[in-house]
């Protein structure tokens, strides 16, 4: 990967968007950014399956989180229902 100047703490707000083309890096570099976070893959069968069947099913994983743990959702346009169980939290 090649390193980039990119300033992504969020200290005033919940939640950040990355936009760019496409391949251009936007997954690798939030993972290399944050390796903690919590991973929904919405390229993934498993995730995207799941969370089209019952958006709320977000809703109750986030709650089981502890406060302050970073979650990544990749591709949430695949799923904008997906945007409203983000609102909650």
């Amino acid at each position: 990967m090649i390193n980039r100047i990119l300033n992504l703490d969020n200290t005033d707000n919940d939640s950040i968007f990355v936009w760019g083309a496409r391949q251009v890096g936007k997954t690798t570099l939030i993972r290399a950014i944050y390796p903690d976070a919590v991973n929904y893959d919405l390229l993934q069968a498993k995730d995207f399956e799941r969370l089209q069947r019952n958006p709320s099913l977000l809703g109750e994983d986030l709650s089981i989180l502890n406060s302050g743990d970073t979650v990544i959702i990749d591709e949430i346009q695949k799923i904008p229902q997906l945007l409203d169980e983000v609102e909650g939290f």
